[in-house]
């Protein structure tokens, strides 16, 4: 019989295998975000850690594709 933990990490072991199907480092999307009171974009890595904020989708967009990734679509 298997547990709710084992279960659980078992799903986590699969959504982690497919991240680094899609490229982990090689990916990042955008999020609307407000911090500190500034309205703007945050940076998420394909697993969602937030890497990055700026305030224009412009300078968001500049700052994945300087560091060599690419920016996937949120549907």
């Amino acid at each position: 019989m298997i547990d709710s933990k084992t279960q659980a990490s078992s799903e986590e072991l699969g959504q982690q295998i497919d991240l680094e199907s899609l490229g982990l480092s090689e990916v990042a999307y955008l999020r609307e975000a407000t911090v500190d009171g500034v309205l703007g974009f945050s940076i998420h890595a394909a697993n969602g850690v937030p890497i990055g904020f700026t305030p224009g989708e412009d300078s968001a967009i500049a700052a994945i594709l300087t560091n060599e990734m690419d920016v996937v679509p949120l549907h």
